[in-house]
């Protein structure tokens, strides 16, 4: 995709980690206005392996900048329901090991436009579950080599 937003929208974040900001969870939710507290879905499952989830991951991690503004609305990271904690099953995978990644991908360039320009998060709103109309989350196992698509 060639759309590239303005270098005064992206506040300084490279585009690809911007970009997982305000986007749709999957399977899990904030439970609150705190980026600490979430719930899983009831029988959510892992994104990367299937099993039964049993955490939340934020993405991009909390540590890189827990919030991203955009049109003057605050972002949070997206949430991934995960196996395992920060040190075992694939949650591990994202933290320790550094062996997932995940980057949003539009659908179309005219959708990432509709985002970034604003009209599209205002009709919707951040983290809403619409989005998955209009793209998907591309994740990576950097171990394996292995793509796969996530929409709900």
């Amino acid at each position: 995709m060639s759309y590239q937003p303005s270098a005064s929208l992206l506040h300084g974040f490279a585009y690809q980690a911007a970009e997982c900001y305000g986007k749709p969870h999957f399977l899990c939710r904030y439970a609150g206005k705190a980026v600490n507290s979430h719930e899983l879905f009831e029988d959510a499952t892992c994104m990367c392996c299937g099993r039964r989830a049993t955490n939340a991951h934020h993405w991009p991690p909390r540590g890189k900048s827990p919030l991203f503004t955009l049109h003057g609305k605050t972002l949070k990271p997206a949430l991934f329901a995960v196996c395992g904690s920060g040190t075992t099953g694939c949650h591990d995978g994202w933290h320790g090991g550094a062996r997932f990644k995940a980057l949003w991908k539009w659908d179309s360039e005219r959708f990432a436009r509709e985002w970034w320009e604003g009209s599209m998060m205002e009709e919707l709103g951040p983290h809403s579950q619409a989005l998955y109309g209009f793209g998907c989350w591309e994740a990576y196992d950097l171990r394996d080599g292995r793509i796969w698509q996530v929409r709900l």
